[in-house]
Formats: C-alpha cells, structure tokens, sequence
C-alpha cells in the first residue's frame, strides 16, 4: 500500500513454484517493476483522497536520465484532534526512483523507498490520558534504499545492486498517572545486502542466469516489563536487551530450455547459508515445464523445494534456538493461465505444499 501506484509499470504475483532467482522466502513472490521518469519535461500531480494528501514529481535529467519522486501524508490526525479523539494512526511514504546512462550499455538506477507508520497520542486531558493508557500503540518504519548497476553483453546483462533494508518496531503501554511505560517491546533490523546477477541467452533456445549475494544483518530488540504482582503473588519483571550480528549468503543457477515455440523446461538450484544456526547451509533444486497450447493460453506444472531462515528475535532470545532449522517445504504445482485481453490475465493453480 506505500508503493505509489501512480509509478508502477508491472506486477507479477507467484504463489508458488517461482524460480531459483528467489530465495529466503517459503510461498509467494510479488515482483514489482516501477515505470522510469517522463523524459520531455518536468511535470507533477497534487492528490487529495479520503485520508491522505499527495504530490507526485517527474522529468528528464541530463545525458538521458530520468527522475521521479512521490511523497504522501496522511491528515486523520488533524480531523481527529479537533473531534476530541485522544490517538490517532499518522503514516507517511516516500518513493524516489532515478536513472543514469553512462554510454550506451551501462546504466546506473537509484531507488528509495519508505513508509513511517506511527500512533500520536493526545494526551492533554486526564480522560485521554486515562483512555490511552487502556491500549498497545505501536510504531513501524520500514525503508530500503539501493544502487544497481546493469551492464549489456553481447548476449544477455548482469546487474550488481548494493542495497540497504530497515525495519523498526515499537510497541507500548503507559500508565494513567505518570505516562511511565509499564511495556514496552521495540526491534531494529538492519540488511546490507551486495547482489549481481547475470543472464545470458546461449543460443536461440538456451536461456542460463546465475547470481550470488551476501548480506550482513544487524538486529536488536529491547523488552521492558517492570515488576508487577500476579493474584498468585507471584513477580514477574523483564528488562533484556539482545542484539546480534548474522551473516547470510546464497548462489545459484538455472537454465530454461525452450524445445519448440509450444514447450519449455526450467531446471534450476539454489543454495543458502546463514551462520546463527547450526545446520547452516541447504540447497533447494526447483524444476519446471510449460506448454503453450495457443497464443494466449499455457499450461504448467512445477516441482521445487523451498527454504526460509527462522527469525532473528528466535536466535538472540534462547541460546538453545541455534539448534533450529531453516524451515521447508516441498511444492507440487498445476496450473493453467489464459489470457482474456492484453492487460488482463486469469489463472488457476492446484497446489500440494509440505512444510517441515
């Protein structure tokens, strides 16, 4: 939802059966592609809806780049204010997207985005003071920001993105008197992640991509639960701090086949590595066919496995959690896909998923 649509060029939903390209992830894959700036001139939107307000900028920079920029806020906390609400949600969103050429087979795109989802609290009154401190607010912000540089070959491209994720969570519960938090949780990760891919077209029907990344992760949670008395009079106080440093890295490869205009084979592999666990490395081969029965109708079946690393929080909490798995499973897809018109695509999949 803080992706501007407005920007957007293709979706893509997998949801399930996607490609060794896709790794850390067990179900479903949605691949966003967002549209390069306008390249004649400068230009905008202002937007106004029921719950937000908006602007929109675009245009051409030299040497034949392109540029755009979105900015949204919500403004319910205002209308609520003057109602007499003592919170209420604020989030804000922030696209930016801008594009190089660097001759005539390099070009170099830069993307940001985030989204600040916050509560304000109105607490100038001791009844919303009294209200507020009855619930769990919350603050999440989320943002990802990168550098890709994509290279022409003479049969194919490579890419290589240095990107950085952050994601931070804030909860927490205060008294009626002295806004003292009686909880509070908060986590912070931190991805910096060095990607290239590269694909290559070996010949009219050959089709090979591969690719390796390595990420650092920096993580830390804090949970704060002072001392209080059950009915059994029983204490129960938590006041931990955790924090930890993980290193991940994958590789893999795949080749698709095309045998005639109406069938295509995919056989790929994909291996994973993580250091906070002690299994810590797995491999994940994935296989595919398709078949073309018309122009705008294809049939499908896949068979693959699928590997996600167990969370962060689970490792730094008990010692004894590094004894965990990457969690699996194992899919068995059949499906059929018809075009009803050029922008318009229906499809059904029957699906068997094992987790383990």
């Amino acid at each position: 939802s803080f992706i501007n649509l407005d920007f957007v060029n293709e979706t893509s939903f997998s949801s399930g059966g996607f490609g060794a390209r896709y790794g850390d992830k067990l179900s479903s894959v949605l691949s966003i592609n967002l549209r390069d700036g306008r390249t004649d001139r400068f230009g905008g939107k202002a937007t106004i809806a029921a719950s937000q307000f908006g602007l929109n900028l675009e245009g051409p920079l030299d040497d034949g780049g392109t540029a755009l920029f979105s900015a949204r806020r919500s403004y319910l906390d205002f209308v609520f204010k003057a109602a007499g609400f003592g919170f209420v949600p604020e989030y804000w969103d922030f696209l930016g997207k801008a594009n190089y050429r660097l001759g005539t087979k390099d070009q170099v795109t830069f993307l940001g985005i985030a989204a600040l989802d916050n509560v304000k609290l109105f607490n100038d009154t001791e009844k919303k003071k009294y209200d507020n401190s009855r619930f769990l607010y919350s603050d999440q912000n989320q943002g990802v920001a990168g550098i890709t540089w994509r290279h022409l070959l003479p049969k194919g491209y490579s890419n290589v993105t240095l990107s950085q994720t952050l994601f931070t969570y804030e909860y927490r519960q205060d008294d009626t008197l002295h806004l003292v938090p009686i909880f509070s949780s908060s986590s912070h990760e931190y991805e910096t992640a060095l990607r290239s891919d590269v694909v290559l077209q070996l010949d009219k029907s050959t089709e090979f991509s591969a690719g390796a990344q390595g990420k650092r992760v920096d993580f830390s949670s804090r949970i704060l639960l002072p001392k209080f008395y059950t009915n059994y009079r029983d204490s129960l106080d938590i006041n931990a701090r955790l924090d930890t440093t993980a290193y991940k890295a994958a590789i893999y490869a795949q080749v698709v086949e095309s045998f005639s205009h109406h069938f295509k084979m995919t056989v790929g592999a994909r291996a994973d590595y993580f250091n906070l666990i002690e299994k810590a490395f797995v491999v994940s081969p994935r296989f595919s066919m398709s078949y073309t029965f018309t122009s705008v109708t294809t049939a499908s079946i896949s068979v693959g496995r699928y590997y996600q690393a167990p969370s962060y929080v689970w490792l730094v909490a008990n010692a004894a959690n590094r004894k965990l798995s990457f969690v699996g499973v194992n899919q068995y897809i059949v499906g059929v896909e018809h075009l009803l018109r050029a922008d318009t695509k229906v499809s059904l999949e029957v699906y068997f998923k094992n987790y383990f």
